[in-house]
């Protein structure tokens, strides 16, 4: 018998190897009668030193045949190249306050001429990412470090735009008066009820959910978006059935390194 979602990755795998396609693959796998999910980075269990890597979209099927629900690519892909990213999580707020968030990062992000490629996360909040394929030059170190900074210059930005958007007040009442309305870490203590641009995810061997995977938790599927869609897009449609059916891929832009350092220098002059 085969995975919960084996007709859907039949579907859509010629649309979702690409984005997997030259990097470590980490698979979320659900086992028949299991309540609990197994995050996989290796072919066999016995054998630490060897990696899943999926080029072909008959391994994605093959992979849902032994269970496998969601698929995530390593940020750093084989050739050193990387994508860059941003995950907004509303957590507890609606996903419109996310929606508002993502908005203004996308805006921020294109006035540097780093416009992203935009997707629905599966859960409550959305993605932004692009990808720098002479980023081969940065160690690990150095290249956490630069996505760090650039995932901490947008939130503040964003931050500054939303203290002043009227629709962000739902943000404002979670978090109470005087606290920031965004968080970079979701081990702040102090700041719960507000919008999270994650940083910790960036860091070494780190995954990220590709387009057109399934978000087992939810059982919604991480769409690629046009910017141009955000504003209506309704988390309903993102169903697997759906989906399945007309979803087009998107590509992940390439830019420089030096137009992302460059970015970063403009948001840190401006007090970010």
């Amino acid at each position: 018998m085969p995975g919960k979602y084996y007709t859907y990755y039949q579907q859509v795998a010629d649309r979702m190897a690409p984005y997997l396609a030259g990097r470590r693959v980490s698979i979320e796998h659900r086992y028949p009668g299991s309540q609990h999910l197994v995050f996989r980075r290796h072919p066999s269990g016995a054998d630490s030193t060897q990696w899943i890597y999926i080029d072909e979209p008959q391994q994605i099927v093959d992979w849902v045949w032994q269970y496998a629900e969601g698929f995530h690519g390593h940020i750093r892909a084989e050739d050193g190249s990387a994508w860059f990213v941003l995950d907004i999580d509303a957590r507890s707020l609606p996903l419109d306050m996310a929606r508002l968030a993502t908005r203004d990062a996308a805006g921020i992000l294109a006035r540097q001429g780093l416009a992203p490629l935009i997707k629905f996360s599966g859960s409550n909040g959305f993605h932004l990412m692009w990808n720098v394929p002479d980023s081969n030059e940065l160690s690990d170190a150095a290249l956490w470090e630069i996505e760090q900074r650039v995932v901490a210059a947008v939130a503040c930005e964003v931050e500054r735009l939303l203290e002043d958007d009227a629709d962000a007040a739902p943000i404002r009442d979670a978090v109470g008066p005087d606290k920031l309305l965004i968080t970079t870490s979701s081990a702040d203590r102090e700041q719960r009820g507000g919008l999270l641009f994650d940083q910790l995810i960036l860091k070494d061997n780190a995954p990220f959910r590709v387009p057109f995977s399934v978000h087992p938790k939810s059982g919604l599927v991480s769409v690629p978006l046009r910017v141009e869609e955000l504003e209506t897009f309704d988390p309903a449609r993102a169903t697997p059935e759906v989906v399945a059916e007309a979803w087009a891929a998107l590509p992940i832009p390439d830019y420089p390194l030096q137009q992302v350092r460059d970015a970063i220098t403009a948001w840190e002059a401006d007090g970010c």
